[in-house]
């Protein structure tokens, strides 16, 4: 408990700004953190959750799909995240993100103009100046020519801390949507291998399917001629007819959910419906996942998952807004100076004794708008209350979903090995029968029934081993996936 406060308390200092007065809040541990317990403890009973643990420095995240061991997964991963259209926007949003904080910092450093003009004029001497002059005594005409160069310069003075803590709620806007930028790097990763998978599995449905129809229609000839010879009754025909038309009918809704996880695929791919077939390879599996499961302790999680480190920045964020809004609402001193060289020659303005300068300070105090300024402070402490619940939400549903979904992996492994073993019983029988048949013994329908069992098995493993894959595609996501790996995002601190 005190390590997890100790790391994201640090994290978040790591944001505050450490110069001049500043009207922002102090920060405050959330409770959610403070109930964080130790590690995560199976529920009574259950026995699965500390053997599925492992320790998180074993676990490398250093592109972790390679770990599949899929040549062609591995390709589809990469060439997913170079094309993927959701992961492209989600780019754009950090960058912006990064424009709006260089925007946001700027008001810390002066502001400086340059200015040149030239003016000339041309005007009866009755007219305007000319008039009031000459009094009609004068020339007919005046001339006027005038050349101007200026620097001009602004400052406010940050005396209240109003615009470093935008800076720093600009900057924490950033890292949140650079943060949002790996989520959504995660989720294209696992869609991608969960599609892939589910390709797999349902082509595999799809060849299984027709191998039991292909039996069924077997079983009906037989069975028919039997019933012709008067040696099984009709209702015995009539349930292998059943039979067969059930699994005919199943054909169309396998083929129909594999043509939609291909369409999927290549939506993931960033092309249209097709277009991935040239990618697929024509022999695929079931990636199932040889790596062990880095539960870890909840202080890691808190730090590694991107979507509770994106909450805690945005809290920081909305922590800082609380700060400019209290500084608007207090006096506020700005310098301007201006110099430059002036002169009716172009050739003077490089003349010491044209150039003239001038300063000036401003104290300006918000008196009265109208309560402005104190509902724009209440809307802040507002958004600041709505980020600490929806941050304390997202802690507790990252511990909720950490420990279910090490839970429904662990079981999903036990039901895949029972199933294996379900398919090694069917072969074995299927091989008796066989064995029986060709020594002229055994029965043709229970050949055939043998078979179809084995199919049968078969077909289940391949659901089975797709829902393992997904089981644990979620508690990859669940603890926060290759937050480490992640591609690094420039600091918008150190840009020019």
């Amino acid at each position: 408990m005190i390590v997890s406060r100790l790391l994201i308390a640090s994290f978040l200092l790591g944001m505050l700004t450490v110069a001049g007065c500043s009207m922002t809040p102090e920060m405050s541990t959330p409770e959610a953190e403070q109930d964080l317990p130790d590690r995560f403890e199976a529920a009574p009973g259950d026995t699965t959750l500390p053997a599925a643990a492992a320790d998180t420095a074993a676990y490398d995240a250093t592109r972790w799909w390679a770990a599949y061991e899929d040549p062609s997964l591995t390709a589809l991963v990469d060439t997913a995240l170079a094309a993927n259209l959701n992961l492209e926007e989600a780019q754009g949003r950090v960058e912006e993100l990064a424009a709006q904080f260089r925007i946001a910092r700027a008001p810390l450093f002066p502001s400086v103009t340059a200015n040149g003009q030239g003016n000339y004029q041309n005007q009866p001497a009755n007219t305007g100046i000319g008039g009031a002059i000459g009094g009609g005594q004068g020339p007919d005409r005046f001339e006027f020519t005038d050349y101007q160069a200026t620097l001009g310069l602004s400052y406010e003075l940050d005396f209240w801390g109003r615009v470093r803590s935008q800076r720093t709620a600009a900057l924490s806007q950033y890292f949140a949507t650079a943060a949002d930028l790996q989520t959504a790097r995660l989720s294209v990763i696992s869609q991608t291998i969960s599609t892939y998978a589910q390709i797999a599995s349902l082509r595999r449905q799809v060849r299984l399917g027709e191998r039991t129809v292909g039996l069924l229609e077997e079983r009906v000839a037989v069975t028919e001629d039997r019933y012709a010879r008067g040696l099984v009754p009709s209702f015995q025909l009539y349930t292998v007819r059943q039979s067969l038309q059930a699994a005919q009918a199943d054909q169309p809704d396998l083929e129909r959910r594999l043509y939609e996880a291909q369409s999927r695929f290549a939506t993931l791919l960033g092309r249209f419906a097709g277009e991935q077939r040239a990618l697929l390879p024509d022999s695929m599996t079931v990636p199932l996942a040889p790596e062990p499961v880095p539960a870890g302790l909840p202080a890691d999680l808190l730090m590694q998952r991107p979507d509770v480190r994106g909450a805690a920045l945005r809290l920081e964020a909305a922590r800082q807004e609380i700060g400019v809004a209290r500084a608007e609402m207090l006096p506020s001193l700005s310098l301007t100076g201006q110099g430059g060289t002036q002169s009716s020659k172009l050739v003077d303005l490089v003349d010491p004794g044209q150039v003239f300068a001038s300063f000036a300070a401003q104290l300006t105090a918000p008196l009265f708008q109208g309560g402005r300024l104190r509902a724009t402070l209440n809307a802040a402490e507002a958004r600041y209350k709505q980020q600490a619940a929806r941050y304390e939400q997202t802690v507790l549903t990252a511990f909720q979903e950490v420990k279910a979904s090490l839970v429904a992996y662990e079981k999903q492994r036990r039901r895949y090995r029972e199933v294996e073993r379900q398919v090694d019983t069917a072969r074995d029988a299927f091989q008796a029968q066989r064995d029986r048949y060709e020594r002229g013994v055994g029965d043709a329908l229970a050949l055939i029934d043998a078979e179809r069992t084995l199919v049968q098995a078969q077909t289940r493993l391949a659901g089975v081993g797709l829902a393992v894959v997904n089981a644990r595609l979620a508690l990859h996501r669940a603890l926060g996936g290759p937050w480490t790996d992640a591609e690094p995002v420039d600091d918008p601190r150190l840009f020019r």
